[in-house]
């Protein structure tokens, strides 16, 4: 058995929620998941029971102690999903569902803010873009629409504050997690009265501001009876989950991105300061680290693509997994990687649901353009590999009109483990590419808050470099196929800027 002590940091997803046992030395000794369920009441909506998330946490944290005596595991945190919005009256206990990161139901809401605030103004104020995906919005959806259950609201929380209070009792928020409510002005990490004002909520609603690391306390009585963890166990406020993503990978330092490639793919790189960026491409949040913010792109769809093409267009490959000869995606990659850099003129515009990149779009639509008789489905299937990574390459360039010089790429997520998507993503960018030993970084980046929280590691810096290591094979930009790349990126700006007025029209 490892040497404790341990801590536990948890990645409380959409999804479901992973919890990982970690021992001081960053090795990683057991892992638990329990999913629950999402609801989609309407379209445009999206649920999901609060609850649903401490009892996760109950059932895994649990079966992590199978493995080490309670009284070692220090400290415990979380890494949340942002964006959503809890409800809650003066108890703390929610008078609806929680409205999710997906739910898009305050469409009206963000466009009464428009009237009364630019979204430029707006932007300047909180770092994020006037869009009903965040928190806020949801919020005065509720006191526009369901006033029965706004007369009974007294706190609003992001989920990762639910968490905390029904973990130890304590309400309160991270910059980072407080920043997806588009309430946070990340230069001060305090409220900006300027959209409070416009927005109208009242701040005694909002839930106390504090660092990341910072310990709260221990876990509640009840918490500590439901899992068999000690009463004294230290809990650290916790951040959002791209941030403990972010954290996890190892980047922190100015000019290190992270490619969070899942469903969707957001894009984060650490910065010494907070930084604007005139496009608004990227937001500014201030990251789980307290000496760091990020410059963020919220994520377009990119693994979604790939699920979507092997699950209606990759029979065989379903096939061959199913009888145990290769993951389907790993066969649909091979196939791709005999087709040349640029996929033969063969463009995709990654915009399943709506464009994040180039630019916010909603009405964007993916689209493969320049197809000929000569292109086989394994230049379809590259052209969505390459499609991604031009997502990708528009981001950073935001990113350095921001000020920031990027420097290098940390890829993590499920989308991490393919070699090709890592090559082409290099050449595309012309930056290195390293992965971590580990690419599902949230619940390490969660258990490096608790290290720190609990006194096992002195701070932030440390622990990172105990708990995270990298794959020694690195992916370095190939000059021939950057110089390919260059031209097929401009073939790809042009067909979306030509098809701008197209889906326009709905």
């Amino acid at each position: 058995m490892t040497v404790g002590p341990y801590v536990i940091g948890c990645d409380v997803g959409s999804q479901g929620t992973n919890s990982a046992l970690y021992a001081a030395d960053g090795t990683l000794v057991a892992s638990a998941y329990e999913g629950y369920e999402l609801s989609f009441p309407r379209p445009g909506w999206a649920e999901q029971d609060p609850d649903a998330w401490p009892r996760a946490l109950v059932s895994t944290v649990r079966r992590l102690l199978r493995e080490v005596p309670a009284e070692a595991v220090r400290g415990i945190s979380f890494g949340s999903q942002l964006d959503g919005m809890v409800v809650c009256d003066e108890r703390g206990r929610p008078v609806r569902p929680a409205m999710i990161w997906m739910d898009r139901r305050a469409e009206a809401q963000a466009a009464a803010l428009a009237e009364r605030m630019s979204p430029e103004e707006f932007y300047r104020h909180v770092g994020a873009n006037l869009d009903s995906s965040h928190a806020v919005f949801k919020a005065l959806w509720v006191r526009d629409e369901e006033p029965e259950n706004w007369a009974r609201a007294r706190h609003l929380m992001p989920p990762g504050s639910y968490v905390l209070r029904e973990v130890s009792g304590v309400l309160a928020v991270d910059p980072s997690n407080a920043s997806s409510l588009a309430l946070l002005d990340p230069r001060t990490k305090g409220w900006s009265e300027p959209v409070l004002e416009a927005t109208g909520i009242d701040p005694a609603m909002l839930p106390e501001l504090a660092p990341a690391p910072q310990p709260v306390g221990t876990v509640r009585e009840r918490f500590a009876e439901a899992t068999g963890l000690s009463p004294d166990t230290v809990v650290a406020v916790g951040c959002g989950d791209e941030m403990a993503a972010t954290l996890g990978a190892g980047v922190y330092e100015p000019g290190e991105v992270c490619d969070v490639v899942g469903t969707a793919e957001p894009v984060c790189a650490a910065s010494a300061e907070p930084r604007e960026d005139p496009t608004r491409l990227v937001e500014c949040h201030p990251h789980a680290d307290p000496d760091a913010w990020l410059l963020e792109n919220p994520g377009f769809v990119s693994g979604g693509n790939l699920r979507w093409w092997r699950d209606h267009f990759a029979p065989l490959e379903r096939e061959a997994e199913a009888r145990g000869e290769g993951d389907a995606y790993d066969l649909l990659c091979a196939q791709a990687a005999e087709v040349p850099p640029g996929a033969e003129g063969l463009v995709f515009l990654p915009c399943m649901q709506g464009a994040m990149a180039p630019e916010w779009n909603g009405s964007a639509r993916g689209v493969f353009s320049g197809l000929t008789l000569a292109h086989t489905r394994a230049h379809m299937t590259r052209a969505i590999l390459e499609g991604s990574a031009f997502a990708l390459r528009d981001i950073l360039e935001a990113m350095r009109g921001a000020g920031l010089e990027v420097r290098r790429l940390t890829i993590v997520g499920g989308g991490a483990k393919g070699a090709l998507w890592r090559q082409i993503k290099a050449d595309v960018t012309g930056l290195p590419v390293r992965v971590p030993v580990s690419v599902e970084t949230t619940a390490t980046g969660a258990a490096i808050l608790a290290a720190v929280a609990a006194g096992v590691h002195p701070e932030v810096a440390s622990a990172v470099a105990t708990f995270v290591s990298y794959r020694p094979e690195q992916h370095e930009p190939d000059p021939d196929a950057k110089a390919a790349y260059d031209e097929a990126y401009a073939r790809y700006r042009r067909t979306y800027e030509a098809l701008k007025p197209v889906f326009a029209l709905g």
